[in-house]
Order: C-alpha cells, then structure tokens, then sequence
C-alpha cells in the first residue's frame, strides 16, 4: 500500500524582532535575539541546495570532540557542517528528495564516524529510492537500492530513519544498518553493505526502527511498526503491525496488529520501573480515507497512543485514546520531576500530550500549539515532526520543544508556552522564528565547543529555494544539563531507546564458602559486580572483617560485562563448624552519584569440616 504522507507545513508571513549572525559566501554579522532567560543569538548558514526537510542529525565527523551538523536536502544531496558554519562536505546522492535522518556512528570501527542515511520521498516518486553510506570526509562508501513493491520500474523510497547497531555480536563490535523501506522489507545489512538478514513483511514501511534488549536475553530486538492490508493466508488485517524481531537473524519475538496504519516511530524505555523495556507507538492516517485505503476500503480506525510491555500486553491504561492521530515519534524523559519516564507526543489536531506511565495526563497537559501570524491573529498548526525534550532555561528541569509554522515552539515542564504567542510577543517571551516554514524535527547539543547548549534545526531561507540551518546559542545553559531526549530517535545512532540508568548488582546474594577441615591456611571464593543497565559503574568493595576476608580487586569499572572478584579467607583459628564473617559491602557510582541498588551487602559464611564431592559421570566417544 504506496500511501502519501500529508503536508502540513503552512506559508504564512511573519515579522520579527529578532537580529541574527547570517553566513553567507563565508561572511556573517551577529545580532541579539532575545533575553538572557533564553536564547542569546541565532547564526543561521545558507546550504548550496534546497530546503532542508529531514530532522537534524549530530555527531563528531571530523574528531575534534565536538558534534558537527548533518542534514539532507530536497535536492537529494547531503550536507555536512561544523557549528561555526564551515561546510565539510556534501554529496550529491541523486534527485530523490531526503526526508530520513542520518545516522553516524562508527560502523567499521576505523576510530572515525560514519553516516547512514535513507533517500525517496513521496515528494520525488519518479527517483530512486536506497540508503547510503559516507565516510567522516564524505566520500561514498556504498549505496544499498530498494526494491520496486508498486511495480513501477523504480526503486521506492526509504523514509525510516536508518540505526546503527551491533545486532550479530560476531564482528568485533561493527555496526549493522536496520531500516525499512517502501518496497515492504526490513533489512540488517552489514557494516560493508553485504546483506544480513530481510523480512518481506507485504505492505510499506514508513516507521523508523528501535533497538534494545526487549527481552533480556542478552541480545538486542529491533522494533518497527509497518502497514497492513488483509491476507487472511498471512495472518494480516486492514492496519497496521508493530513488530518485535529478533535482531541476529529477524525471527519474530511478537507481533502485535492495529486497525490503523503505524507510520510512527516506536519508543523504547522502561516506565514502569521493573526493568523492563516498553513500548509506545502512535499510529498513521490512512483507513479512514478513501484516497489513501487500497480501492477505497476504509473502516472505522482507532486514534490512539498504544503501549505494550515486553510481552506484547497492553499496559494498565493504555491504549490512549486520542482525539486524533499521532504520526509524531513519542519522546521519552522525566518531565515533572518524579523520577519516572513520561511519554510526550504530538497529534494531528495540534496539541502536544504528555502522559504517565498509567496513560493519565500529566498535570498542565495538553497544550495548543500557538504561533502568531500577524498583529492580534495567531495560528494553530499540526506538525509531522517530532517533540524533543532538553533543559533550555538551565534550571535543570526539561522544555518540551516542537517546531510549527514557522518557528520553534517551546513549553516548560508544567505546559507554560516560553515562546511568542502574539505579535508582538509578550516581555520574556522567546522569539525562535525562521524565515520559512518548519518541518522537522530539531536537536539540542554543543556544536560550538563551547561548552554551552545549542538548538539546531534545518529548514529554507526566504521563498525556500535555498536551504538553510539555524543554530540558536542558549549562553546561560550549560551542555551538560538534561537532554534525555535531544533529537529524533533520541541519539546520533538512532536506537530510539531512554537508556536504562546503571544499575549494581552482585551475586550471588550471600556467600558460602566450604572448607575441608586441615587443608591450607586459607580458602577461596567468589562474587561476580555486574551492571544490569547501562553506562558505565565505579564500584568499591570493602569487607567488614578485613583481617579474615580479603578482596581482589576491591575496586573497578563495570559496564556490559560482570567483573570476578576473588574472596580470600583466612582460615586462621577456625575449628570445624559455621562461622559468620560478617559481610562484604559493594558501593557503585556513576556521575557522582550513588547508582540504582547501591550499597549490596553481601553476608559471608564460611563452613570448616567434611566435604563431600560427587562427579557426574561422562562417556568420552572415540571414532
């Protein structure tokens, strides 16, 4: 089912009072922008092509330890820029227009940066559609083309936003490319283009994938929504799919099917705090509307934010009911302070929501997105983009920020609009305008070195014939502030998972160790500091009889992989019995600060007599 994605994006005329720094042909000039609550000045660099409409992509290209700028243009090339406005590179992919986000990261591990990015629009139908790999310099790796699901001769579209991830675990941590396309396949295709593994999953693939250890086994799951039509041979309805495979090899985990399209991008994380991963996903627009349902099939379709738990049960109150659809990737962070993830989305009637983990709304959401259009009229415009959510105001509690019309609209935690919302704006209020229509996603991060947070956004200078890049300087918020969700998919990898925070653990539990009474002075055991989320944990372990039980090592760094650490005991003066050693004590910080399960006791009981070992008994086959 080839659908068309619907355009929401507006021209309408805007004023303001904004001063900007503008390069153009290497020369720029710096004007204030607002005050200094907010942004302190906006650079805007003009792109050799055309209106930029794929979200904002960062990461280090050039490994100077600071995040460069990717983008894609209508023109099908793609850009790459440093914060100051240099250009690095771009490349010429075609005339297929780009709407998917790049993704960079290290696929080969040469101790460079990559970038991955997905080519074809609905806006281009006539070009081919492939993904594409750059080096850090920009120079072609490989291109990967689609197949042709509508049979018209040429290679459809990839729309999802590719990730990069190690999901073989065979090749020394190179990273494998998972994306879908409009030719109805998902795909894993090694770092060097060679294929991995395909699904045909008999409909188009608008969802971006997401990557994370669903199930606990060690390994990562790949989760991607897809559309549906009715094929009763393959178990399929008019709707949509969400699917959760496998990522070694794409067998399938769970599937869970909708009545309604899913071109929305899931979200990972874990909401209800059980150690779990979940899943949240809104929908698409397609079954209810006779130009986009197969031979005008419709049906009535359910408008909703779904959530699923690892399993593929629905969580207590969701799904969410909305009044319209939600094509908006869902962001994930804690927005009211309670510790807990929040889920924040935006739906096509031009509210962004924000839900608990039990599916009620947070207190002071929904919000109406407000942007003036001229002197005493303001406008309120749906958006395809996606929200992101990062401290902008430096007091270490997350904005929501969402681009309409024109310029970027943001939100505090309680839903109190910081940007304009009349012409012109209130005293304090925030002016983020461009000079043409907005239509993706934005990123926050430090593009600039300079140690100081940045919001970047893609889009078109005036009259849109020329792309352009807009990077407000937000001087008064430090870079190492919250941002738990700064960019589309979350990260430059696009995994579109909230990382598990570190989380320590030791086992086992209580430590017994059994001596056979008159050998050796002393005996040993073992424990195992391991770290079930993510990051990194320095771990401390102290024991509370130090002259009886000594530790090696007594302290390290843990991150994927459990770490030994040997319990020796002196056997000094213990005659045959139990004896309690008091217990051992492991400590685990990560950022300054005590990690989830931080301190372990771990009771030590050391056991002098009779042991007694059996051997099970083996056959040893010879040819």
């Amino acid at each position: 089912m080839q659908t068309k994605r619907q355009c929401f994006l507006t021209v309408v005329t805007t004023v303001s009072l904004a001063v900007w720094t503008i390069f153009t042909a290497g020369s720029f000039f710096d004007m204030p922008v607002a005050e200094a609550a907010g942004p302190s000045s906006l650079r805007i660099f003009s792109l050799s092509g055309s209106w930029v409409k794929n979200p904002i992509a960062l990461g280090d290209l050039n490994n100077d330890g600071v995040a460069d700028i990717v983008v894609g243009g209508m023109d099908g090339k793609v850009y790459a820029y440093k914060g100051n406005g240099t250009k690095l590179w771009e490349y010429d992919t075609g005339n297929a227009e780009i709407d998917s986000k790049a993704a960079i990261g290290d696929i080969n591990r040469d101790g460079w940066n990559e970038v991955v990015i997905g080519v074809g629009s609905t806006f281009t139908p006539s070009a081919p559609g492939a993904v594409w790999a750059f080096s850090h310099d920009g120079k072609r790796l490989w291109d990967y083309p689609s197949g042709d699901f509508d049979g018209n001769d040429i290679a459809d579209g990839v729309y999802s936003s590719p990730v990069l991830a190690d999901v073989d675990g065979n090749d020394n941590g190179k990273l494998e490319i998972i994306y879908g396309g409009w030719d109805a396949y998902i795909r894993v295709l090694n770092h060097d283009s060679t294929l991995l593994w395909e699904k045909f999953v008999r409909d188009t693939i608008w969802s971006s994938p997401a990557v994370g250890d669903v199930d606990r086994d060690g390994k990562p799951e790949i989760v991607i929504g897809v559309d549906s039509h009715y094929e009763p041979a393959f178990g399929t309805q008019d709707g949509g799919i969400l699917y959760v495979l496998n990522g070694e090899d794409g067998s399938e985990v769970f599937r869970k099917q909708v009545d309604e399209v899913i071109w929305s991008s899931p979200a990972l994380g874990d909401l209800n705090g059980d150690g779990w991963l979940e899943i949240v996903v809104g929908t698409g627009d397609c079954w209810s509307r006779p130009a986009c349902a197969p031979g005008g099939r419709t049906h009535t379709v359910t408008k909703a934010l779904y959530g699923w738990d690892h399993n593929g049960n629905a969580l207590p109150g969701w799904p969410i009911i909305l009044p319209d659809y939600a094509f908006a990737s869902p962001a994930l962070g804690d927005l009211d302070g309670d510790t807990a993830l929040e889920v924040v989305v935006n739906t096509n009637d031009a509210y962004v929501r924000a839900f608990e983990a039990n599916g009620q709304n947070v207190s002071g959401w929904p919000r109406l997105v407000t942007t003036p259009a001229s002197p005493g009229t303001v406008v309120h415009y749906a958006t395809s983009a996606s929200p992101i959510l990062a401290d902008l105001t430096g007091d270490g509690e997350l904005e929501v920020v969402l681009p309409s019309n024109w310029e970027i609209v943001v939100w505090d935690r309680s839903g109190n609009q910081l940007t304009r919302t009349q012409f012109p704006p209130l005293s304090g209020q925030w002016t983020l305008d461009t000079e043409y229509a907005l239509g993706y996603t934005p990123a926050v991060g430090d593009v600039d070195g300079d140690g100081k947070r940045e919001l970047v956004v893609g889009g078109a200078r005036s009259g849109g014939s020329t792309g352009a890049t807009y990077i407000w300087d937000f001087d008064d918020v430090s870079a190492s502030l919250p941002a738990p969700w700064p960019a589309f998919r979350r990260d430059s990898l696009n995994h579109g998972r909230y990382p598990f925070a570190p989380w320590l653990s030791v086992s086992p539990s209580s430590l017994l160790v059994m001596h056979e009474y008159g050998s050796d002075l002393s005996t040993k055991g073992y424990l195992w500091v391991a770290n079930q989320g993510e990051g990194e944990i320095a771990w401390d372990a102290s024991a509370s009889q130090p002259l009886k039980v000594t530790l090696a090592p007594s302290s390290g760094q843990v991150s994927g992989t459990s770490q030994m650490v040997q319990v020796t005991i002196s056997l000094t003066g213990y005659q045959t019995g139990t004896h309690s050693l008091g217990e051992i004590v492991v400590t685990g910080t990560a950022g300054g600060g005590a990690v989830m399960g931080s301190p372990v006791h771990v009771p030590v009981t050391l056991y002098v007599g009779p042991v007694h070992r059996v051997f099970l008994p083996f056959t040893l086959r010879t040819s």
